[in-house]
């Protein structure tokens, strides 16, 4: 146990060791990390072995302390826990030392005028005796520490998972403004104001750091959501491309709620999405803590209704929207996210590389001007610095932004970018964007740009990057493994990409990086290659793994660029990726996404085979037994019996292409109550069946259970009991993890039938 638990920045140790060590002579025990803590890990570390074991929280807080990432962390635990004990609260476990004659906003505004001790840089020997008699003092009322008022745990965290990203920056305000609205309805139980809504929505313009600074809200704050965070990407922003419908998005919405779930342990094969998010709302209920509910990037032009869809399914929830959209004020509180404050973008922009001499600190004062402030490009901005290899590269990248404001290319890409990025440094933004493109070193890096730009704006899985490079290039696996590796290298080093989330590695690619790739593109037709290729391993990812719900699990981080694929669907190639996300969606209960697809799938093949061939037959087929679930009824039997027909004339009456459309047609029949229709055509294909295929095999059994249910239905006892005995019962005798998902289920209702 400790009594003191001392927070400072790093930059301000010869300050804070003079104080740390008298206060270790009046015989108080102090925890105090000496190394320079920056990383996510090890800042957890030290609040889990010297915060939790602590009585009290002394600051040092200077203006380093407010850029101090760690300190902020440390100081915001802190606050979290001392908010359940009853007394002092806060104030009563957070001791402050502020430098004197030196301006700093103290955040948690409930600290700002909380008793505190000035002190002259260095403390004076009596300001050092002051602090050890008050802290000394303080510390002997208090016997339990942080670690027993509140577990200082981060939470559970489902979704998206970022890594942590260590050069964040700032944005003090902004947290604790994003904390304090999402918590306003249990402070107005206090306050005795109305009771406000659990939503706050985070809006600025793109690349400003919505995402991170949601991120960094639920890793800092994560005590206060002992029930967990949960992630969702929305998918809202796709810039020039083809853009997410909202039929696909709600397929998305319902996947991430489906995973969500099933890392909860609900169990969600062969069920609806509804029965899904119903079981949902109940095990959150059960577990009754608070969590946090993060909808990242929502779209414009959502109705109430398909909002309301994205936000919490529970009470308890608190939920954190990021958008680039205003216009959703009624839900909750808003927070608009501007640019970096000066001092913080500098901070950024000298993260990966100091300036060195008063000219060079200029030069990169200079930058961060002309770039606006704006995040994302004065992280790209810092990459290039940190890779040149010039003596002075500060000055350089500033004399390269001037000389390339007039450029043709800079002009009309800052053109497109205009409403976009901060007014009046589209150019300068425009450029650098542009020149970190042109400083790739390696075509696998504009590769994998090439790739980003093709696919949805979500991670992109390793595994994909890599395989897509085998497919266009004819590589063997390892080959392909190390081309991907070199292109993460070097795209990362310029910050084009960041790795987001899993064992494997995701890798997430801002969308004005994409815009910027597909602006500068030296090899167009590159790209369309690279999208080809990657329809090619997605087609055999989800025919391999569609079809059963058991592997759905390899298909979802997968899907959002499964559909961005098929978002127009012109070749016939693409045609078979839309029909097996199209089947993908069908086995979840997705139904009405899956109709859309196929009729997509089936146009394309209509203009380019025509009604009668094959594949066009099959989409057909498909439709309609989409259309049959729907309870369509009557338009799936018209494609049927028009399908059922074609394929008679093409390939005769025994082809097991004319099978399945028997098979489909009977079952909208028994649908539509036409029993005995039904049980004819059921007969006939079972027969064929078992003669062509074999007694055993999947199809076989699926007609055999079709006729005999429809036989019990009908009351033909001994007919059914025929096909029991017949076709059926050697399921039983059969260990069920030999046979396929098919048999299995109907091995399920034969054990039943038999008692």
């Amino acid at each position: 146990m400790y009594d003191i638990f001392f927070s400072y920045p790093h930059a301000d140790k010869g300050e804070v060791m003079p104080i740390c060590s008298a206060l270790r002579a009046a015989g108080l025990a102090v925890w105090i990390d000496k190394t320079d803590v920056k990383d996510g890990a090890s800042i957890t570390r030290s609040i889990d072995e010297g915060l939790a074991q602590s009585k009290v929280l002394l600051a040092y807080y200077s203006p380093n302390y407010s850029r101090s990432r760690a300190c902020q962390w440390e100081l915001t635990a802190a606050f979290l826990a001392s908010q359940h004990e009853g007394g002092g609260g806060p104030r009563g476990r957070i001791r402050i030392i502020k430098p004197k004659e030196v301006h700093v906003e103290i955040h948690p505004v409930e600290l700002a005028d909380a008793r505190y001790r000035s002190v002259s840089v260095p403390a004076s020997p009596d300001e050092i005796r002051e602090i050890v008699e008050s802290v000394k003092a303080h510390v002997a009322g208090i016997t339990s520490v942080f670690g027993e008022i509140r577990a200082l745990k981060p939470p559970a965290w489902y979704g998206r998972r970022g890594v942590g990203y260590s050069r964040f920056v700032g944005r003090i305000p902004y947290l604790w403004q994003i904390h304090s609205a999402l918590h306003a309805s249990e402070y107005s139980v206090i306050t005795g104001a109305p009771a406000a809504s659990s939503v706050d929505y985070v809006h600025g313009m793109g690349g400003v750091g919505k995402s991170l600074l949601a991120e960094e809200y639920a890793r800092r704050f994560g005590a206060a959501f002992p029930g967990g965070v949960f992630w969702l990407s929305a998918f809202g922003n796709d810039d020039s491309k083809t853009g997410m419908g909202a039929a696909e998005r709600e397929a998305e919405r319902a996947g991430q709620i489906r995973q969500i779930a099933s890392a909860l342990g609900i169990q969600v094969d062969g069920r609806s999405p509804e029965e899904i998010e119903g079981s949902l709302l109940w095990e959150l209920g059960k577990r009754g803590e608070p969590f946090l509910w993060v909808v990242d990037d929502l779209p414009s032009g959502m109705d109430e209704g398909t909002v309301q869809r994205w936000l919490a399914p529970h009470p308890l929830g608190k939920t954190l929207i990021t958008t680039r959209s205003q216009e959703y004020d009624s839900l909750g509180s808003q927070v608009r996210l501007d640019v970096l404050l000066p001092d913080e973008a500098y901070e950024l922009l000298t993260s990966r590389r100091e300036p060195v001499g008063a000219e060079e600190e200029v030069s990169a004062r200079r930058i961060v001007e002309d770039l606006g402030y704006h995040a994302l490009a004065v992280d790209v901005a810092g990459a290039a610095i940190h890779a040149s290899s010039v003596v002075l590269p500060f000055a350089d990248f500033e004399s390269e932004l001037a000389s390339s404001a007039s450029d043709d290319d800079v002009l009309e890409f800052a053109g497109e970018l205009a409403g976009v990025l901060p007014h009046g440094h589209e150019a300068s933004i425009a450029s650098t964007f542009l020149k970190s493109i042109d400083h790739l070193e390696s075509e696998e890096g504009l590769d994998f740009l090439r790739l980003a730009s093709r696919l949805a704006v979500a991670p992109i899985p390793a595994t994909l990057i890599s395989s897509v490079f085998c497919e266009v290039d004819g590589l063997d696996e390892r080959s392909g493994g190390r081309r991907a590796a070199r292109a993460i290298r070097g795209v990362k080093r310029l910050s084009l990409a960041e790795r987001v989330e899993g064992d494997a590695g995701a890798w997430s690619v801002h969308t004005l990086i994409s815009r910027t790739m597909r602006f500068r593109d030296p090899k167009p037709e590159r790209s369309g290659e690279l999208r080809d290729a990657a329809v090619e391993v997605l087609t055999t990812e989800f025919r391999e793994n569609a079809n059963d719900p058991r592997d759905h699990a390899a298909l979802e981080p997968v899907a959002a660029h499964a559909r961005e694929l098929v978002g127009r669907v012109d070749d016939l190639k693409t045609a078979d990726l839309a029909s097996w996300v199209a089947r993908y969606d069908h086995v979840r209960g997705a139904y009405e996404l899956a109709e859309t697809l196929y009729r997509r799938e089936l146009e394309t093949r209509r203009r380019i085979l025509g009604d009668g061939h094959p594949g066009t037959l099959i989409s057909m087929n498909n439709l309609a037994e989409t259309l049959s679930d729907q309870g369509d009824l009557e338009g799936a039997r018209k494609i049927q019996e028009e399908v059922l027909e074609m394929m008679r004339q093409i390939f005769g009456s025994e082809h097991l292409l004319t099978l399945t459309s028997m098979n489909n047609l009977a079952g909208t029949l028994y649908a539509q109550s036409d029993r005995g229709g039904a049980r004819k055509i059921m007969e006939e294909v079972l027969e064929k069946r078992r003669r062509i295929l074999g007694s055993e095999h999947p199809d076989t059994s699926g007609s055999a259970w079709n006729l005999f249910y429809t036989l019990h239905y009908l009351s033909d006892s001994a007919r059914a009991r025929t096909v029991l005995e017949t076709d059926l019962l050697w399921l039983l005798d059969r260990d069920p993890a030999s046979l396929g998902a098919s048999q299995r289920k109907i091995r399920e209702q034969v054990k039943k039938v038999r008692g």
